[in-house]
């Protein structure tokens, strides 16, 4: 190869880890990493998004050493279509009433969201397969997903009681903004890559969902926000768990 070919090499070499830089930043940003690794692969990737300012020199071991993802056994998990109005997660949220009830509201191509998936899992819905925790995710597009990409994320969740529910508009990322005043001065934040929380009391009466007794989020808009905590698995372990025994079991939803 002569000088010209190893200088056009070396740029090039040059750009493509600058790229996978740039990709470890922009972590939830990056749907196209579902496609290229799997969920698996996905979820090992966003979790390197802190190790940006190193990825220069980690990229070429990161893709040469990461091993494929364990299979995991197959599952059939629900995953019903919301209208507009959020019908069915709403009378599925009441009919759960006297149990501590989980809200997800993720995009299944999102490495952040598939990564907090994961981390909720590892810290709580693994250890804890109990009829008195019951789970809501609705998956919204906001990356351009599909009703198709709802089922490889649905089986980042190890419970039985875990329902998943698709919803093409989007709208209900909306509604929640409004609910919990996801607000950066005027601007309304669109509710995704959140974590929330109620309680066995809560019911949803009116057209949005009720308040939550915790909510958690991975956005970046909302960093520096005091009232809406980061997501951290086992903070949100807590929580839930703190909750669930005051629930006799005679109260749990079926």
């Amino acid at each position: 190869m002569g000088k010209k070919g190893r200088v056009i090499g070396a740029a090039g070499g040059a750009v493509g880890l600058g790229g996978f830089a740039a990709a470890l930043g922009l972590c939830c940003s990056v749907p196209w990493a579902v496609a290229l690794l799997g969920v698996g692969g996905a979820v090992a990737f966003a979790r390197l998004a802190f190790l940006m300012p190193y990825a220069l020199i980690a990229a070429i071991a990161f893709v040469a050493l990461t091993p494929p993802a364990a299979a995991q056994p197959a599952r059939d998990p629900t995953n019903t279509e919301l209208d507009a109005a959020g019908t069915a997660l709403r009378d599925d949220f009441n009919r759960a009433k006297g149990s501590v009830r989980l809200l997800f509201v993720v995009d299944p191509i999102c490495p952040g969201c598939l990564r907090g998936l994961d981390d909720v899992n590892r810290s709580l819905l693994s250890k804890v397969d109990d009829a008195r925790l019951q789970t809501f995710v609705v998956h919204v597009p906001v990356l351009g997903a599909k009703a198709k990409d709802v089922a490889p994320a649905a089986k980042l969740l190890e419970n039985n009681h875990v329902r998943h529910y698709w919803q093409e508009s989007g709208e209900f990322g909306r509604g929640l903004a409004e609910v919990v005043g996801f607000k950066r001065g005027d601007e309304l934040i669109y509710a995704w890559d959140v974590w929330l929380i109620y309680g066995p009391d809560a019911i949803w009466e009116g057209p949005l969902p009720p308040r939550p007794r915790l909510l958690m989020h991975q956005l970046r808009a909302l960093q520096r926000s005091k009232e809406f905590p980061r997501l951290d698995g086992e903070a949100f372990a807590r929580e839930a768990q703190a909750l669930l025994v005051r629930v006799p079991a005679a109260e749990a939803a079926r």
